[in-house]
């Protein structure tokens, strides 16, 4: 299990990124740093040919966070399931509270192959 801390700015607020508006932790931005924490440690369990993109995201956000609390994001190695990895997270506050659980989902791909998808043609 990986542990990502992070302390929540006033940029990091409801009000400040748009899906709310009070000063405290927005579930966009949780989500951000979740999944932030599953590539980082997907990345540790894949050859240096691929990397990882995300596919889902299942959060229940369940206790709010004001600005200067300390949050820390638990990751999970992840389950291979032959065509994603799977990463379980868990947020806790600074008293170990869960303020956030979930998964996320990643597919491994071949960084120019997936690019040469995504390019546009004119």
């Amino acid at each position: 299990m990986r542990k990502f801390q992070h302390t929540v700015s006033a940029d990091d607020t409801s009000a400040r990124v748009g899906s709310g508006d009070l000063d405290v932790l927005a579930t966009p931005r949780l989500i951000t740093w979740c999944e932030n924490a599953a590539f980082q440690v997907c990345k540790q369990n894949i050859d240096d040919e691929h990397t990882t993109v995300g596919t889902m995201v299942r959060m229940e956000h369940v206790r709010g966070s004001a600005v200067g609390s300390q949050v820390t994001v638990l990751c999970a190695e992840p389950i291979n399931d032959g065509r994603r990895l799977v990463c379980h997270v868990t947020v806790r506050d600074a008293d170990g509270e869960e303020i956030a659980k979930g998964e996320i989902h990643r597919a491994v791909v071949d960084p120019d192959r997936f690019m040469s998808k995504c390019q546009r043609t004119v």
